[in-house]
């Protein structure tokens, strides 16, 4: 099996036969991450005889688009097929003023469990290599620069596909790094955003790598019980322990962390949770509802007005609040929904 190009730098790019001189690197890298050619043969600014050694040698892109699924709002969910035989789900996301946003994927499937979540049903299938998660990037990118109602190319990355980033923090790093370098793509750490379900041993370091990047945190409730009932990884680590990580965090990087709120029928939404959510009602915080987009027999979407009332009483609080509307609900393409079965997806 080829290896793919995206696992060498600039470096290791000059260790390829006929890859002689620095500039030579620097080309193959503009082709892939600036220009989105993903055929060597493409590269016609190279000799041939180079261009014939990297296609023997190499691949680019080591997943393949296996299924594409457009929303009534623009937007786009892939299936990709990964060498080994195994999936991943990434989502293209426009705004009403057609800002971009990729939802990536680190891992195929998920083992945190939360039930909530579609993807953790599959259980976790693997972690993804760091050239799997650019390769979904680029893919997308490329994507991008065809979609001609696209103004502003300055996208935006969030780990909020199939799994949990923090549980594959090694990949996940490589990947931002490369991200963040000027000859690759340039992205500054404040368009990136890791969501976790709260790997709190992770979260310092990840601050410490990037001091810049933003994090949204899977809080659902501030319950302790209720948060243990509904995501495996509470009894690992506290309410309180959330906080005082959290807080310690800020108090750093003055970065203020997103709190994902999913908003569940009679589960989280009463005036004692509320009560229970006091504790994060400071400027280092902000709250993210996200009306439950995966139903279930046990678990359900609240009303309309159920969702505004929980917002109004927030905010009379004085709490920070957004809420986050459906997106590709359609296709199965919003926040919880990521999911292949293999019986039915291909």
């Amino acid at each position: 099996m080829r290896e793919s190009i995206l696992s060498l730098d600039e470096k290791k790019l000059l260790n390829i036969p006929l890859v002689d001189k620095p500039f030579r690197a620097k080309q193959i890298i503009k082709s892939i991450y600036k220009n989105r050619i993903f055929d060597f043969a493409s590269m016609t600014d190279m000799p041939k005889s180079l261009r014939e050694y990297l296609t023997t040698n190499f691949t680019i892109l080591n997943i393949k688009p296996i299924k594409k699924l457009e929303s009534t709002d623009g937007t786009i969910k892939f299936l990709f097929k990964l060498t080994d035989d195994n999936y991943v789900e990434s989502v293209y996301l426009k705004d009403k003023n057609n800002r971009i946003t990729f939802c990536i994927s680190t891992q195929s499937g998920c083992r945190m469990g939360c039930k909530f979540c579609k993807t953790g049903e599959m259980g976790l299938k693997k972690n993804l290599d760091f050239t799997e998660i650019l390769s979904q990037i680029l893919y997308l990118a490329q994507i991008m620069d065809e979609d001609q109602t696209v103004v502003d190319t300055a996208f935006n990355i969030v780990f909020m596909g199939m799994g949990e980033p923090l549980d594959n923090f090694e990949n996940v790093t490589k990947s931002i790094k490369i991200l963040n370098l000027k000859d690759f793509f340039d992205i500054k750490e404040s368009r990136i955003t890791i969501s976790t379900s709260g790997l709190l041993d992770k979260i310092p370091l990840l601050y410490e790598n990037f001091p810049s990047i933003k994090l949204a945190v899977s809080l659902i409730t501030a319950n302790q019980k209720k948060r243990e009932e509904i995501m495996p990884i509470a009894k690992k680590f506290t309410i309180q322990q959330i906080f005082d990580i959290l807080i310690k965090c800020y108090q750093k990087y003055q970065n203020r962390i997103t709190l994902e709120y999913v908003l569940i029928k009679g589960f989280n939404m009463s005036d004692d949770d509320i009560k229970d959510l006091e504790i994060f009602n400071n400027k280092a915080f902000h709250l993210n509802l996200i009306p439950l987009n995966h139903n279930d027999n046990k678990i359900q979407r609240p009303e309309e007005k159920e969702i505004k009332l929980f917002q109004q009483k927030l905010e009379n609080k004085g709490f920070t609040v957004t809420r986050r509307y459906r997106r590709g609900d359609d296709i199965k393409a919003d926040c919880g929904q990521l999911y292949w079965d293999n019986t039915k997806d291909l």
